[in-house]
């Protein structure tokens, strides 16, 4: 227990994310509206009224869920910070529209940048939202097409977005709206679940093909029009993954966790740096010997990496944790 709560304080005191990044998921609360639930077999009624009301400008989205032993869709519109809002929200939907519902945590995913946007994404639509201001950026054209929905990685400059879905990687200009895809992957899951990240000058993309459990991840770079795409970490044996990768601060360099692909006990690999030709150097290295690997999260913070070194027993069934750090640029 004493061992989690250092675990919980470092990661506070080391931060989530890079602090000189305005893009970061936000994990506060956030609410929205229930006004319809019916049967999936009639489900009809609901996903007219998700068109009418998508039509008339309102952020809203189906949620399935079993009921019982019966599975239900449930229509919900708006996102909101505040329950007070959405209560309010509510209310103009009765006044305005007839419909009655309640207000419920939203369970959405979303990608802020600073306090100037945000980009929500639900089971139906990726959305832009600024202040009051509302726009649907892309629409997911069935349930599967959404599950394989990465997260959402803003430019440094806030006027694009990229991200994957459907076995491709896309990226969508933000003054026009306009969709590039900038890969198509060659075979079924090649970037499923890919994980994206801009470079500091958002000139490059740097993204993991394919970050499911046990897929064989590598760690690949792109330019941000999807020209020069190329493999910067990782092999063709299916042996090793890249989990986990951050950009140098300044530098046109990563900073990437690799180990092995299968297995159900490991927790990262050795940790290293490469830049833009695939030179790299190992910052902490994984040991057999010593049963000692770097987990795969890790944070950059006040010019320095912050990491957890995990100690497994003699039979890797227990776990012990060290925390380390290491110059940026030693």
């Amino acid at each position: 227990m004493f061992l989690d709560s250092l675990l919980i304080l470092w990661l506070l005191l080391t931060g989530m994310q890079r602090p000189d990044a305005p893009a970061v998921a936000d994990v506060r609360p956030h609410y929205t509206v229930q006004i319809q639930s019916a049967p999936a077999a009639r489900k009809n009624r609901v996903l007219q009224t998700y068109e009418d009301l998508k039509a008339k400008g309102h952020l809203v989205y189906c949620r399935s869920a079993y009921v019982g032993e019966q599975f239900y869709v449930r229509l919900r519109t708006g996102f909101f910070w505040d329950r007070d809002q959405a209560r309010a929200h509510l209310e103009a939907l009765r006044e305005s529209e007839g419909f009655d519902g309640f207000v419920t945590q939203a369970n959405l995913a979303v990608t802020s940048f600073g306090e100037d946007f945000d980009i929500v994404t639900t089971p139906n639509d990726l959305w832009f939202r600024s202040g009051t201001a509302l726009r649907p950026l892309y629409h997911f054209d069935t349930d599967a097409v959404a599950a394989t929905c990465s997260a959402v990685a803003i430019c440094p400059a806030g006027r694009a977005i990229a991200f994957a879905c459907d076995n491709k990687i896309l990226r969508i200009d933000l003054q026009d709206d306009s969709v590039t895809v900038l890969k198509q992957g060659q075979d079924e899951d090649a970037l499923f679940k890919s994980l994206l990240a801009w470079s500091p000058d958002g000139r490059h993309l740097a993204y993991l093909d394919r970050a499911g459990w046990e897929l064989p991840s590598r760690l690949r770079i792109m330019r941000s029009d999807g020209s020069g795409d190329r493999c910067l970490a990782g092999d063709a044996s299916g042996r090793t993954r890249v989990k986990s990768l951050q950009w140098h601060p300044r530098k046109e360099e990563l900073f990437y966790v690799s180990g092995p692909t299968h297995g159900t006990v490991s927790v990262g690999g050795s940790l290293y740096r490469v830049d833009l030709h695939g030179r790299r150097k190992v910052i902490a290295p994984a040991s057999a010997t010593d049963r000692t690997e770097v987990h795969g999260d890790f944070h950059i913070a006040d010019d320095e990496i912050h990491y957890r070194l995990a100690h497994f027993d003699r039979d890797y069934q227990a776990i012990e944790y060290t925390m380390h750090r290491a110059p940026l640029d030693p």
